[in-house]
């Protein structure tokens, strides 16, 4: 078993950017960047964003969005912020919290909303580490030189999509890479005003999967012919594949987006596909 697993390991292309992205971790990875300050500018309705990471330990960084806001704006801040290295991975995690610090009302809803969020990502990413040590034991235990091991990347992120006195709409990323990568995305939907988080059901009300399917089905027929080609339609239940396997969000516009991670719908080469949705 663990000579087809080196043999595996040892075959498998790497693609030739990998490499770079590996030598450029490990070399910020030697300098330690447990310890550090990142400033961020960006938009947020309107707002000037101004981003100070506060480190708190040599390894866990937590850092405070000091976000001005108009109006009752919810605000995404990074609670968790950190790098670490060793000889079977490289992990560069952010995770987010909901601040409810601008709103008024009840909010008490955020602390379980942040005790999940937290719990949800240090699992995946602990997940990922132990699964890198998996790959480096098998590699090793087969005569693989561990100093040519190349480590697993794991990198953490997260993205508002949408935020408005009514909702905020977010994706937290999660890849991990060898020689190919692998992706997870966990969506978030909130109504401030209650603190649920927001399903398909509430928004497109009754029979929403096939309301849905038929919308998706629609705007696959509207694929050039070569990535048509490339769908599982004959073989899929498409309504059984919406209940099931789609995230969603709010785009700016308020829109809200269904999306279908990688063979879902189809080939790989397909990527994640997206698709507007009438309400």
């Amino acid at each position: 078993m663990w000579k087809n697993l080196r043999e595996q390991y040892e075959s498998t292309e790497i693609p030739g950017e990998l490499a770079g992205r590996v030598e450029t971790a490990i070399k910020k990875g030697r300098r330690r960047r447990m310890r550090r300050s990142r400033w961020l500018t960006s938009t947020l309705a309107a707002c000037a964003v101004l981003v100070l990471l506060v480190n708190v330990s040599p390894v866990f960084a937590s850092a405070v969005y000091d976000i001005p806001v108009l109006g009752q704006l919810c605000r995404l801040v990074t609670f968790q912020d950190y790098q670490e290295e060793s000889d079977t991975y490289i992990a560069d995690v952010r995770i987010p919290h909901v601040d409810t610090s601008a709103l008024t009302g009840d909010t008490a809803w955020a602390d379980a909303v942040n005790e999940t969020i937290t719990n949800t990502i240090q699992a995946e990413v602990d997940a990922s580490m132990q699964r890198a040590q998996e790959y480096y034991d098998a590699y090793v235990e087969t005569g693989g030189d561990p100093a040519s091991f190349i480590p697993v990347s794991i990198h953490v992120d997260y993205e508002v999509k949408h935020a408005d006195e009514e909702i905020l709409s977010f994706v937290i990323h999660k890849t991990e890479t060898l020689a190919s990568a692998y992706q997870r995305n966990y969506y978030y939907n909130i109504d401030l005003a209650t603190g649920e988080e927001l399903t398909l059901e509430m928004l497109l009300g009754s029979g929403w999967e096939e309301n849905a399917a038929e919308q998706v089905e629609r705007q696959l027929q509207e694929l050039p012919e070569d990535q048509q080609g490339m769908l599982f339609l004959e073989y899929i239940d498409l309504v059984d594949v919406v209940s099931s396997d789609a995230g969603f969000y709010f785009d700016e516009a308020g829109t809200v987006v269904l999306v279908f991670p990688e063979y879902s719908l189809g080939a790989g080469a397909l990527g994640i596909l997206e698709f507007p949705l009438d309400k």
